[in-house]
């Protein structure tokens, strides 16, 4: 785990405590932080917020201020603050994970731009909490609240296939080369081990496995590093990217 992420985790944790008092369970930080392969400059921290059934609006909304007001970090040698991507979650919904994913609040704060705050529509959800879920419980750190298996549920394996693949496709239309590719690589590293691993991580297992093509895996850890530009995906990367998605699309 990386300490920088953990550090701001804490201190955004001891900062919600403070806003919401008994309202809130638990904070965990999850992501690249958590699983490996977070850069500085080009990762963002994930936190997931776990608050009671019974919370109210008006403590949610404290929260959210108290997110957006947070001291910002001040910026070291290695790069500008990053951006803290928030989810605000009940109990119950992290407890029994399944559609349609119900939220409380999204905040996302970055260092230039005004934060962004997203509220939940009447009866939907997000799908991205899934994954949220699914690596909290396997490697979330816990800011705040007890260890994160003690208060996340499973979430379904198909459902998790099923989004992974859909993740791909989506990366391809609208990310760079490296995130459909490496996203691909941990995707079979699930498929095939049942382990929740980082992009880099599933990159050099594909690598080492020779599961995948070995020249686009390569130029995505290096672009991932940045230590090559970002690019649109080619087309070899294009089919393995799609043929691994109709892969998991028959796991599921």
């Amino acid at each position: 785990m990386h300490q920088r992420p953990a550090a701001i985790a804490r201190r955004l944790a001891a900062d919600l405590a403070e806003a919401a008092g008994a309202s809130l369970v638990a904070v965990y930080l999850h992501g690249s932080a958590v699983l490996g392969g977070w850069t500085p400059g080009r990762s963002d921290i994930d936190v997931l917020i776990v608050v009671s059934d019974d919370t109210d609006e008006a403590s949610a909304d404290s929260m959210v201020n108290a997110i957006i007001g947070a001291e910002p970090e001040l910026p070291s040698a290695e790069s500008s603050p990053p951006a803290l991507e928030t989810s605000i979650v009940a109990a119950a919904a992290a407890r029994y994970p399944k559609p349609p994913w119900p939220f409380r609040r999204h905040v996302v704060t970055q260092p230039v731009e005004p934060a962004r705050v997203v509220l939940p529509g009447q009866g939907q959800g997000d799908r991205d909490l899934l994954m949220h879920y699914a690596v909290c419980r396997v490697a979330g750190y816990a800011a705040l609240g007890p260890p994160p298996r003690d208060l996340i549920g499973i979430v379904a394996r198909a459902e998790l296939l099923a989004y992974l693949a859909d993740e791909l496709i989506w990366g391809l239309a609208n990310a760079p080369e490296r995130y459909a590719v490496l996203n691909a690589c941990r995707a079979l590293v699930y498929l095939h081990d049942g382990a929740i691993v980082s992009k880099m991580a599933g990159g050099e297992a594909v690598l080492r496995q020779r599961t995948g093509p070995t020249d686009v895996i390569t130029r995505a850890l290096a672009q991932q590093r940045g230590a090559e530009p970002d690019q649109p995906p080619t087309t070899e990367a294009i089919a393995f990217v799609e043929a691994t998605a109709a892969l998991l699309r028959q796991g599921a």
